[in-house]
């Protein structure tokens, strides 16, 4: 949500900026004298030299003269901590979901993520809100199970005794791992330890 909030915000100024810029109009708190001796240089109409001496007579700039540069460079700074956070979030994806309501699916994408497949039921485990889903999967010995990760963060599957791993999943990506051995198969991700599952392997 921040970051989200962060990048519109500073996508605002920097157009608000753009568009001032462009207008060609007197930048916002310029004094007004100082802004037409710049434009009577700009037109050649006096010399550097006194451009130099009337600018004096008419005294320092004020402080508010790099107003309008000020607001593209903040909402410049604000885009590109918006786009930091929410590739931190990503990477680091910290216990809880809060990271992946501040990322949001769009934001994940517009930065260049994958869009999420959608789990097929029977043998397959979808990753989303932070939980599996199944939390609990029955197969046969001998099937394959497959994960989805169809979050806005990054997960792990990971077996509860340390016996495999699936690594990091990005959102997008998926894992799979055929059953052989009947029995209960306890498993949870290394960045969530709350969100844990299991498959329940029976034998035919």
């Amino acid at each position: 949500m921040l970051a989200g909030l962060a990048f519109v915000v500073g996508a605002v100024l920097i157009v608000a900026w753009a568009v001032s810029a462009a207008s060609g109009g007197r930048p916002a708190g310029e004094d007004e004298a100082l802004w037409v001796l710049r434009a009577r240089f700009a037109r050649g109409e006096i010399d550097a030299d006194q451009f130099e001496r009337a600018r004096q007579l008419v005294g320092p700039p004020p402080g508010g003269a790099s107003t309008g540069r000020s607001i593209g460079l903040l909402g410049l700074a604000l885009v590109v901590a918006a786009l930091l956070l929410g590739t931190a979030g990503a990477a680091l994806a910290p216990a809880g979901p809060g990271w992946g309501g501040m990322m949001g699916p769009w934001m994940w994408q517009m930065m260049g993520g994958r869009p999420a497949p959608t789990a097929p039921e029977g043998t397959s485990v979808r990753m989303a809100d932070s939980r599996f889903e199944p939390a609990v999967l029955a197969v046969q010995v001998g099937e394959t199970v497959r994960w989805f990760n169809d979050d806005s963060v990054p997960h792990t599957v990971t077996a509860a005794d340390g016996s495999w791993d699936s690594g990091n999943l990005a959102p997008g990506d998926r894992f799979e791992r055929r059953f052989e051995a009947p029995g209960s198969h306890a498993y949870l991700c290394l960045y969530h330890p709350g969100m844990a599952g299991s498959i329940e392997v029976r034998a035919p």
